[in-house]
């Protein structure tokens, strides 16, 4: 790993938003990203340390990390959570954060 100083300060593990149906809000998972990014808050834990992925289908991971991104737009660092509980969905997600530009997927060995 080249350049730390983008994983400091405040990254916090991003929540996702949810519309009345139990679907994926990706205008909320927008105004939140927004409203961090307000704060000043430095990056965001996309899909990790919630506990929620595991409940996710891997569509909805996905929506989420790229309505994230839509907003923030390199404003902040995006790392993206990608472990499943089988390895195909781990790769898929993987691949989609590659696409997605994200700075850092974890589970990793980039930072070993």
């Amino acid at each position: 790993m080249k350049d730390i100083t983008k994983y400091r300060g405040i990254i916090p593990a991003f929540y996702a938003c949810y519309a009345p149906d139990g679907s994926i809000s990706t205008e909320r998972v927008k105004a939140l990203t927004r409203h961090l990014i307000a704060k000043g808050v430095k990056g965001v834990y996309v899909g990790g340390s919630s506990g929620e992925c595991i409940y996710q289908h891997p569509d909805e991971r996905k929506a989420v990390l790229e309505a994230v991104m839509s907003e923030a737009k390199g404003k902040i660092t995006v790392i993206a959570h990608v472990a499943c509980n089988n390895t195909a969905d781990s790769v898929e997600l993987d691949a989609h954060a590659a696409v997605s530009y994200t700075h850092l997927t974890l589970p990793t060995s980039d930072l070993v």
